[in-house]
């Protein structure tokens, strides 16, 4: 074989293993997966230790994996609440948790948002953790300050303080947790809308137009 016939031989297995590469990654992303990560799955059934506000029979069901000191979280919070609030399309959100081991705090403040749960007041905890993201994601100890949110938003202090380390808080945090690693979720906010995972949408007009082509 000559040097012109190898060179066009190596040539073309290239060429095919770019092709064969190209349609992988499209495959894997209309399934839900990163380029260079791995596929994602169908998030499991709603339950009750979900966080869920918006009508039962919505025509669109969004859930978001989220870590509350993820910086990308705290941006998105806006456009999603946003979203929510101004949406003509019926949405039922649902909330769960994906802490990101890198992120300190991540853990504590997620029990936080449950211990408020424990009485009734997830949703205004989430708002609080978000909003003042910057006054506590630096902290070596964040306690005192979510019990400062805590007290702000009507909970009994005391209570809130033994369920922010309780096993119930705990346990609803890691088994959220163990369902996105299940899953596959490798960032952080992860969207679904109706069992798909969407591309993380870039403005508040992004999200609206992905709500409702979700819809249809």
């Amino acid at each position: 074989m000559n040097t012109k016939r190898i060179i066009f031989w190596v040539g073309f297995v290239i060429v095919l293993a770019l092709i064969v590469w190209g349609l992988i990654a499209a495959i894997n992303k209309e399934k839900g997966a990163s380029p260079n990560g791995p596929k994602v799955g169908i998030p499991a059934p709603i339950t009750s230790i979900d966080h869920v506000r918006g009508p039962e029979n919505a025509s669109v069901t969004f859930i978001e994996y989220s870590d509350f000191q993820c910086p990308a979280c705290q941006i998105y919070h806006p456009i999603v609440e946003n979203i929510f609030a101004s949406s003509t399309v019926p949405i039922r959100m649902v909330y769960r948790h994906y802490p990101l081991p890198q992120h300190s705090n991540a853990l504590i403040s997620a029990q936080a948002s449950e211990a408020a749960s424990l009485q009734g007041k997830f949703w205004e905890m989430y708002h609080l953790l978000f909003i003042n993201h910057t006054e506590w994601t630096e902290l070596g100890d964040p306690r005192d300050v979510f019990a400062g949110y805590a007290q702000r938003i009507g909970l009994n202090v005391t209570k809130f303080k033994a369920d922010m380390d309780g096993t119930v808080a705990k346990d609803a945090v890691q088994k959220q947790l163990a369902e996105g690693q299940v899953l596959g979720i490798y960032q952080t906010p992860t969207f679904f809308l109706n069992g798909k995972m969407i591309e993380n949408p870039q403005s508040y007009e992004q999200f609206k137009t992905a709500i409702e082509a979700a819809a249809k």
